[in-house]
């Protein structure tokens, strides 16, 4: 897992908030309702676009320190291409329900490799292929083996 460290303006907003760029990643763009906020939105959208760039064998740009003239910080988050998910999604109480077994059993599934998924928050998400995928191999009884690359 890669770490990486950018630099985040911060742009107070009439009504409130912040809008917030990535100026090192063309395009990464967010908002927060409060200053915390807004630099946790801005963790989450340079992970998910340098996840993104790692997924499709882009090249990570370098982070530059510009002097901005408003209000910056630094953002340091981890990243590695698993991060992205492809197709759909479901949660992982519709996961449990759709492969018969307990939701925590989708966690150990996800952590052993056999689904994939992401955790938002406090929510945890499953993608449609791997739970089909899943399905597809008949799997037998008991605690769920590690995935086999």
């Amino acid at each position: 897992m890669g770490k990486y460290i950018y630099q985040v303006l911060l742009t107070p907003e009439e009504d409130g908030g912040y809008s917030v760029e990535v100026p090192d990643l063309p395009g990464c763009f967010t908002y927060g309702d409060t200053y915390e906020e807004a630099a946790l939105m801005a963790a989450d959208a340079a992970r998910t676009y340098v996840a993104s760039l790692l997924k499709h064998g882009d090249e990570v740009p370098a982070p530059t320190v510009r002097d901005a003239g408003g209000q910056t910080l630094m953002v340091f988050f981890e990243a590695e291409e698993s991060y992205i998910v492809d197709g759909e999604t479901v949660s992982a109480a519709k996961a449990s329900r759709m492969l018969g077994v307990s939701a925590g059993r989708v966690t150990h599934m996800l952590d052993s490799g056999i689904l994939d998924g992401f955790r938002r928050g406090r929510r945890t998400y499953v993608s449609v292929k791997s739970i089909e995928k899943r399905l597809a191999s008949n799997p037998g009884a008991g605690r769920p083996k590690t995935a086999v690359a």
